[in-house]
Parts: C-alpha cells; sequence; structure tokens
C-alpha cells in the first residue's frame, strides 16, 4: 500500500479525505467533528471496543449502530453520528445510562471531578434524569493498588485502559481483569503491589477516577490549580510535563504529550518525586562551620562574605564538581565567575561529553520506527532512561529486531537501525559515534546518567577556552548540587581539599563535610533551558517560588565583587551562550515543543574502548548500576520506597545453564574475599560473561567475580 493512498468518506454529511487505514474516529477529527470514546486510545494499541460510546450508523453495514473506533476510512463511507443520526444518538444514550447505574454520584469529591471525561460526555450525551430506583452497588474503597495508586472499584467502567497499558506498554503484565460478566474487577496479579516504573501512567489514562494518585487524593480542585509546562529534571530524557500548583507547593506532575520525546507517557520516579520540594532536612539558609561551635545559619550577606573570603585565599586553586543537574544558565553562570575572574580552570563533571553524536542525531521516536535497535552495554536502559526503555519495546512489538549483543551482519543489513549505548563508556558519546559511523547507522543514542550533563559541558566550555590540570593541593573545592554531594568520588576529592563549598537542598548531603553550604534549589524551582540525550534544547520553567534565592541571582552578586559581568536573569545569560554553543537560539523562541536540531558534524576519530569486551579474566565480570528511584531527590520520598531494587543478581540465560543455576535460587558472589548472598534473576537481555548487581546490594565487590550456589 502507498503511503500517500487515499480514501474519501462522509461523516455528518461533511465530506473528508483522509490516508486509506486511517480510524474512524481520527477521520472524524479531520473533519472537525468529535466521536465521544472512553476505552478508545490510539497510544495503547488496536482498538478493543469494550465501553461502546462511540457507536454510529455507517453505511453501507449492518443497520444496527457499530463502535466507531473498531473500524477504518474506506472509500465512499457514509458515517452518521449522534449529532445527525438518532439511532446512534439512542445508542450513546443507552450506553451512559448504563455506565451510570452503578456509578456513583460523588463528583463533588472525586479527584477526577471537573477533569472526568465522563462527567462531560453525561453533559453532553447522557440523559437528564435516572430510570433506576434500587440502591447501587457498593465495594470496599479505596483499595491500596500500590503506596501511590488508590482504586474506587464503584467507579470503574472496565474500560480496561489501565490493563492494555500494563500488558501491551510497559509490559509489566502486573494490573489485570479478574472474573467474568458484571463480578469483572481490576486488580493486580496475586493482589501484590503494583510495582512497576510506570505503574503512574494509569492514573492519567483512567477516564473515571477509579485509579486516582494517593499523593495528589483529596488536595486540590480543578479551579483551584494552575498547570506550569516544564521538561522533567530526573533523568536525560528530558520529559515533558505540567506541574500543578496550588498556593505556591507542586501538587502533583502529569504529563504533557511530546510525541518525539516521551508519547505522553512518565515513568514514576518523574512523576512523584516533587515531594522531596518539601524534605525535612532541606537547607533554607546558609549553613556555616564555625570553629569551636560548629556549625550555624547564617544570613546570606555574611554567607556570600565567607564565599568570596574562600575564593580569594584559594589563588586560582579551584576545582569544581558539576553534578550535571544544573541549568545551562547556572553551570555558564558559575563557570564564568570561576574560570573569567578567578582563573580556576579544573572542573569534575560526573561523566564525560561529546557533540560527536550530533551526526546520527534523530528523535527518540525513531526508535519505534526502526527496523533494528541495537541495546549495548550493560546498564539496564530502564534504569538510566525509563522512557527510552518504553520506545524499545514498542519497536519490538512493531517487529524490530532487538539485539543485546552487537551484530553487525544484522546491522548493516537493515534499512533503518538504531544504536542505544547504556554503559560505561570512556569517551561516552564519541565512542558511540564512532560504531555508529563506522556500521553506518540511521541514528544513535549514548544515555548518560544526569539530566542535563551535556547541557553542563556545553556551559562550562562556553564559559572560557582554557584549562588547566587538577591544582595540588586543591586550595578550594566547590560542589555544585545534591548529585555531586552525594558522588563518593566527589567525596574522595573533599578530603584533600583546604577548604570546602557546597551548593545543596538537603542537610544530610554535606552539613557535615563542608565549610560553607548554600542552599540550592530543584528543577521545579528554576528557570532556564536543559539539553536532553537527543540534543534537544529544552525550556525549563520556574513552578513555584524557592523559599531561597535562585542560584543565578547570588552567583551575578558574588560576581560583581569580582568584576566580572553576570545578569540575574536566565533570558540574557542564555543569550551569551547561544551565541557560542546554539547558533544565536532565542531564549524566547524554545517553546512548549522544542524541535530536534538538525543532524550536523563528523564522528570523531577516538578509538573504541573496551566497555563492551570481553569478561574480566575470561570469568564473570561485576558491572554495578545506580538504580533509578535512587538520589538524594527520590530518597526524601517515601511512598516510592517499596520501587527500589529488590536483593537480585542478574545472570544471562546463557551463564545462569553452565552454572546449574535457576530463576529465584539464591546465589553466592565472590570478589577479592567478599561475598554477597542473592536472588538470581534470568535475563535474556544480559550478554554473557556479565553479572548485574544494584549499588544497593554489590557492597565492596569488585569487577572479577566467582558465583556458586
Amino acid at each position: 500500500m502507498s503511503a500517500t493512498e487515499t480514501v474519501t468518506l462522509t461523516i455528518d454529511g461533511v465530506a473528508v479525505e483522509v490516508p486509506k487505514g486511517t480510524g474512524l474516529v481520527e477521520a472524524a477529527l479531520a473533519a472537525g467533528i468529535e466521536i465521544p470514546v472512553f476505552c478508545y486510545e490510539p497510544r495503547l494499541g488496536p482498538a478493543v471496543g469494550a465501553c461502546r460510546m462511540c457507536l454510529c450508523q455507517i453505511e453501507p453495514g449492518p443497520p444496527k449502530p457499530q463502535a466507531a473506533c473498531t473500524l477504518t476510512a474506506q472509500d465512499g463511507m457514509v458515517v452518521r453520528t449522534a449529532l445527525t443520526s438518532a439511532v446512534a444518538a439512542d445508542a450513546q444514550n443507552a450506553t451512559l445510562e448504563f455506565i451510570l447505574v452503578n456509578h456513583p454520584l460523588d463528583c463533588p469529591v472525586c479527584d477526577k471531578g471537573g477533569e472526568c471525561p465522563l462527567q462531560d460526555l453525561t453533559f453532553r450525551y447522557g440523559p437528564g434524569n435516572t430510570r433506576m430506583t434500587f440502591p447501587k452497588r457498593t465495594f470496599e474503597k479505596p483499595i491500596p493498588v500500590s503506596p501511590l495508586i488508590a482504586l474506587d472499584r464503584e467507579r470503574c467502567i472496565l474500560c480496561y485502559r489501565c490493563t492494555r497499558f500494563s500488558e501491551g506498554v510497559a509490559e509489566d503484565g502486573q494490573l489485570v481483569a479478574v472474573d467474568r460478566g458484571a463480578g469483572t474487577m481490576i486488580a493486580t496479579f496475586g493482589d501484590e503491589p503494583y510495582r512497576a516504573p510506570f505503574s503512574g501512567n494509569v492514573i492519567e489514562l483512567c477516564p473515571v477516577g477509579a485509579l486516582t494518585s494517593t499523593t495528589y487524593r483529596f488536595e486540590a480542585r480543578p479551579w483551584e490549580i494552575l498547570d506550569v509546562p516544564t521538561v522533567c529534571g530526573m533523568c536525560p530524557v528530558g520529559c515533558n510535563v505540567n506541574a500543578t500548583t496550588r498556593e505556591g507547593n507542586v501538587k502533583r506532575i502529569l504529563s504533557r504529550n511530546h510525541p518525539e520525546v516521551d508519547d505522553g507517557w512518565l515513568c514514576d520516579k518523574g512523576r512523584f518525586s516533587y515531594a522531596h520540594l518539601h524534605a525535612e532536612d532541606r537547607v533554607c539558609d546558609p549553613i556555616l562551620r564555625v570553629r569551636r561551635r560548629g556549625f550555624e545559619e547564617v544570613s546570606w550577606e555574611r554567607a556570600l562574605d565567607e564565599a568570596e573570603r574562600l575564593l580569594r585565599e584559594a589563588n586560582g586553586r579551584i576545582v569544581t564538581a558539576l553534578s550535571g543537574s544544573e541549568t545551562i544558565e547556572e553551570a555558564y553562570a558559575l563557570g564564568k565567575l570561576l574560570r573569567r575572574g578567578l582563573g580556576a580552570h579544573t572542573a569534575f563533571f560526573p561523566e564525560e561529553s561529546s557533540d560527536a553524536l550530533d551526526a546520527f542525531r534523530v528523535p527518540l521516536s525513531a526508535i519505534r520506527d526502526a527496523d533494528v535497535v541495537a541495546v549495548l552495554g550493560d546498564a539496564p536502559v530502564v534504569e538510566r532512561a525509563p522512557i527510552v526503555e518504553l520506545w524499545i519495546k514498542e519497536a519490538r512489538r512493531r517487529g524490530a529486531r532487538v539485539l543485546y549483543e552487537l551484530d553487525e551482519e544484522a546491522v548493516r543489513g537493515a534499512e533503518t537501525a538504531i544504536l542505544v549505548w547504556c554503559g560505561p563508556g570512556g569517551h561516552g558519546g564519541a565512542t558511540v559515534a564512532v560504531l555508529a559511523q563506522r556500521l553506518g547507522l540511521s541514528g544513535a543514542f549514548y544515555i548518560p546518567e544526569t539530566a542535563n550533563g551535556r547541557g553542563v559541558c556545553d556551559a562550562w566550555s562556553c564559559s572560557d577556552d582554557a584549562e588547566s590540570a587538577s591544582p595540588d593541593p586543591i586550595g578550594l573545592l566547590i560542589v555544585s548540587g545534591d548529585e555531586a554531594a552525594a558522588n563518593p568520588d566527589v567525596r574522595a576529592l573533599a578530603e584533600k581539599a583546604e577548604r570546602v563549598l557546597v551548593i545543596s537542598m538537603f542537610q544530610g548531603l554535606a552539613a557535615g563535610w563542608a565549610d560553607l553550604v548554600l542552599p540550592g534549589t530543584s528543577y521545579l524551582e528554576r528557570d532556564g533551558t536543559y539539553i536532553n540525550l537527543e540534543g534537544r534544547v529544552q525550556r525549563l520553567r520556574r513552578t513555584v517560588i524557592p523559599p531561597v534565592p535562585d542560584e543565578l541571582a547570588w552567583i551575578s552578586k558574588l560576581a560583581e565583587r569580582f568584576d566580572v559581568e553576570l545578569s540575574p536573569y536566565p533570558a540574557l545569560v542564555f543569550e551569551e551562550v547561544s551565541a557560542i554553543a546554539f547558533g544565536g537560539i532565542p531564549f524566547g523562541e524554545i517553546g512548549e515543543r522544542s524541535p530536534l536540531p538538525a543532524a550536523t558534524g563528523a564522528s570523531a576519530q577516538i578509538e573504541l574502548g573496551e566497555a563492551d569486551g570481553p569478561a574480566v579474566d575470561g570469568g564473570l565480570r561485576l558491572v554495578r548500576y545506580r538504580p533509578l528511584f535512587s538520589g538524594p531527590a527520590v530518597e526524601r520520598v517515601h511512598e516510592l520506597d517499596f520501587q527500589r531494587p529488590q536483593p537480585e543478581a542478574e545472570l544471562s540465560e546463557e551463564d545462569a545453564r553452565s552454572l546449574g543455576v535457576r530463576n529465584g535460587e539464591e546465589i553466592t558472589i565472590r570478589s577479592n574475599g567478599t561475598s554477597v548472598r542473592l536472588r538470581a534473576r534470568l535475563s535474556r537481555e544480559l550478554r554473557p560473561g556479565v553479572v548485574r548487581v544494584s549499588d544497593d546490594f554489590a557492597g565492596e565487590l569488585k569487577p572479577a567475580v566467582e558465583i556458586s550456589k
């Protein structure tokens, strides 16, 4: 079938031409006509026709109404919706009447009230009164599906959106429909908590308020809230989100569908971790180490005086440890102050960045449409960039061949091949670019560990061209952000430094070992820009006013003391960076859906490292990974504790067979005189020679390990 082949049909007297194969619901929208739906959601796959809300009269065809969501547009088809057909209108009224037979009339207290499709369609299509005089059916409520999700079975209309998401999108298979007929109910498999990285999406998918968020429950009403468009700062995907605020507080995070980036899905880390804004140990005033008296809170004026003194006394012997979560503007401002004003040229980055991959730049949605997807590296994709995992799963469902070991013949023979590298690499993106160039790939992605690692590296480079070796001894270590403050390598640097200045949100991270702690802010409290793993510059908007000054504000004040001209306004700082690194893009043009820049540049000429090489000494190689539900912010959201990893060690099926290990069996992992005992989990995605363990359970294990039962 040609991609340009079209058909012409008539919907409520309006002739419309659409591509052949277009669903009737979409064809009606092209004609400016809405066919109401509950169960239909194109992202969930083929329609199931469960709710019957989309019943229409269709000619040619049987005389009875048909479910429009299950049909595609055909040439010469005549469709009459409830707007022009009494038969269709009666069918829709009857559908709503049956849905409302046992549905509770609790709209005033329902969290979905005011945002509810059932409520809206009842007013538009439903009967004005009820013929039912018997008591409605009731159930125990709410049912705790998980610590994050509550289920009200009385409200459920069995549209199956939630179970279809669990089975066909996230592929976790944990949410199911039990029993039959009038007794059908939504439940978790085995009544276990719904423990999966994408579980919160069912809250947004539910059209009637049967599945609600425990953290948002009874917190706000639609007329009291404001939705602020921004991007998630919890991983390098940069999902587009709306932050719902009420009275100066973030109350929930919703998806703001960007079809090239996230397709409207969110992981639970991005959806629920906003609660870290109200952490009990949040730093709201500067903390100064005072000799003999320990630590005390001081004024901002005193704190800036102390910061100036520390900077001057260091005489340029300054090392900056960056988190990779700073905005482009914040990283540039800090770099400009330290490098141009103080002659400090050294920075410690969590990982190396490279623009070599710009030659293979494609949107994340290209993974879905690829013929072959090669997923290389040993760290789990879902733990670093969860939405990328969903794109890979959709590619597989569409028939793509997903490789977890490099098969050059399969890659070269594919019409479209995408590389996803998620693991240790000495040159980061440059390593991936070399491999992509050698294989002639359609596109390639390197998944960093930090949310804005590329943007921070670019901004730091723009602040000054000079570089120098790390000073010895370090006169002053500046630790920027909570991720850096929690990094063991940074803590090791701090032990070698004469003085330490830390920018952090949380007292528990730095108050015991820093000389000066300046309060930090969250990505939800900043205005600025991030660059995601595609290379897409995206706008970060301040959703609420932070309880402390913005980093850019006090950095600019500190810069004045060193005669460094630095604006406190993100728009003006971005103009400086953009002129150097982003082709002069104005700050105001980075809109709600930022476009992806065209692929440019050439791959770097760098030799491939051994990151994807053989196991250590011919034995098993331990790969440690940082779990998705970890980090300073997540650790302060107790509702997410149940999402942390289980005490498991992942093995390839081939290694398990050779060792005689079965799935779920306890094994002992030994290395260099230390050992841990964990359950074995067999993985089809892990290549032989590797055992994968979360940092939570790896202990002191070294890279070369042995396994026994």
